[in-house]
């Protein structure tokens, strides 16, 4: 297995400029984009044991209830409440869900191939345990345009140590979907750290806290 599909199943602005031409004279200038902000109107629920976002504002909007919810804004705030759930559920779905999280919520590609096939190849019946698992604490958008963003989402352990993720999500289909990354070569050091394994953080500094209460 390789080391980016093995973390996938462990945790598995816009700067609006002045212009010179007459004809932009009276146009109502874009609003700048603020990948700091945090989703609004926002709820965490369970899901398998972890507390997970839900935005009347940004999203998920649709199938809420069901292991695979869809609908996410097209802005920053979209994109960090994708990943974050995403993510989680990618990790925690159990057996009877994980395909249909995987169809859902991933971009096709390499990435989500080898995702499937090494999932199949593992089981999940149960929830995770809270006392045991981290929890969601906050996001960095390093990387955002209208069609991919690139959120390191940070997590807390129940001993205090932070983590953070980098999570790709492509606007794909009117919505955002986890880039997984492809497989590497079997020339690749397979000890050496893959792209989405976590990364320890000193602090929060320059991250954006969000938590469940």
């Amino acid at each position: 297995m390789s080391a980016s599909v093995a973390a996938a199943l462990m945790i598995v602005a816009t700067v609006v400029g002045c212009s010179d031409d007459p004809a932009a004279v009276g146009d109502a200038p874009a609003a700048a984009v603020d990948v700091n902000a945090p989703p609004a109107e926002v709820t965490w629920r369970p899901y398998q044991g972890v507390e997970v976002p839900f935005s009347s504002v940004d999203g998920p909007a649709a199938d809420t209830s069901s292991a695979a919810p869809t609908g996410y804004s097209a802005t920053p705030q979209g994109a960090v409440l994708a990943a974050i759930q995403g993510q989680a559920r990618l990790a925690l779905a159990p057996d009877t869900a994980w395909a249909t999280v995987t169809r859902e919520l991933v971009a096709p590609g390499d990435g989500r191939d080898a995702f499937a096939i090494a999932r199949s190849a593992a089981s999940i019946t149960d929830a995770a345990d809270p006392a045991t698992t981290a929890a969601f604490t906050g996001f960095r958008v390093s990387s955002y345009d209208e069609s991919r963003a690139v959120v390191d989402v940070a997590t807390t352990m129940p001993g205090g140590q932070l983590t953070a993720v980098p999570v790709t999500v492509l606007r794909s289909t009117g919505d955002w979907k986890i880039a997984l990354p492809a497989p590497t070569g079997a020339e690749d050091d397979p000890t050496a750290p893959a792209a989405t394994d976590p990364i320890p953080l000193p602090s929060m500094d320059g991250f954006t806290a969000f938590s469940a209460p």
